[in-house]
């Protein structure tokens, strides 16, 4: 005779009967002792994504005098030896400043942004209809690029998800991202990486310091040789290429 009927239970109808418990307890712990293994093996071997912050939701005031050329950025008030970079500027979402920046150089202005940064390099998401412009301020000069040309090999980001708006704000995976933020005209640049894992960000324009945008968006994600001459500006390198020049390399 058999000792151990089938058991059969209801799940709206307990008790559960006692050898079916038995059974669903020795599961559980199970699976959740397997579970917090494969959690602690893991854990180590996870690798921590890099990027920047954005303190989106907590806009602040900003002034200095406006840089329109090569691209759209704030040297701030009481910055007398350019320690820091100064603050790129941009538009809301997927667009640059350009258009709500333009003829303003050299003026002293006021407006409120959101700050983007990753390290010292900062970056501010304006704010256009806040951007009031007062006076003619002390004169910027141009930088002057190098007369050595170099060649440097790195990845084309866009400087707005590059520097916090997104992580990972480089790399295959971003690739249609970027793009689309080259294209709403947020400055390109050329993140460079040494043998010794030290990474550099340049900001990217053609040989006269033109906009290379078009060019740049076709580029986004892809390894990438490029010559050119180096520039300052404001703490910043520009990098001034002939997009004709440059050649995709395979990773």
């Amino acid at each position: 005779m058999n000792q151990h009927p089938d058991e059969f239970f209801i799940g709206y109808d307990p008790p559960m009967p006692p050898r079916l418990a038995r059974f669903v307890r020795l599961a559980v712990v199970a699976l959740s002792s397997g579970a917090l293994a494969w959690a602690a093996g893991l854990g180590p071997a996870h690798r921590t994504l890099d990027g920047g912050t954005f303190e989106f939701g907590r806009p602040r005031a900003f002034s200095g005098t406006l840089v329109e050329h090569p691209v759209p950025a704030l040297r701030p008030d009481g910055d007398a030896d350019e320690s820091t970079p100064w603050p790129l500027l941009v538009g809301p979402g997927k667009h640059g400043a350009a258009s709500a920046v333009r003829g303003l150089a050299g003026r002293h202005v006021t407006l409120t942004g959101t700050r983007i940064a990753r390290g010292v390099r900062t970056m501010i998401e304006i704010d256009p209809a806040s951007l009031v412009a007062g006076s003619v301020a002390n004169a910027l000069a141009p930088p002057e690029p190098s007369t050595e040309s170099i060649q440097l090999r790195g990845e084309v980001v866009d400087s707005k998800c590059f520097l916090g708006v997104m992580v990972p704000g480089a790399g295959k995976t971003h690739k249609e991202c970027a793009s689309l933020c080259l294209r709403g005209g947020i400055p390109p640049a050329l993140h460079v990486v040494d043998r010794s894992g030290a990474s550099t960000l340049l900001l990217v324009t053609g040989p006269s310091g033109e906009p290379v945008a078009e060019q740049a968006l076709r580029a986004a994600g892809e390894a990438i040789d490029m010559r050119g001459t180096v520039a300052r500006l404001g703490g910043w390198l520009v990098l001034r290429s002939d997009p004709a020049t440059w050649r995709t390399v395979s990773r």
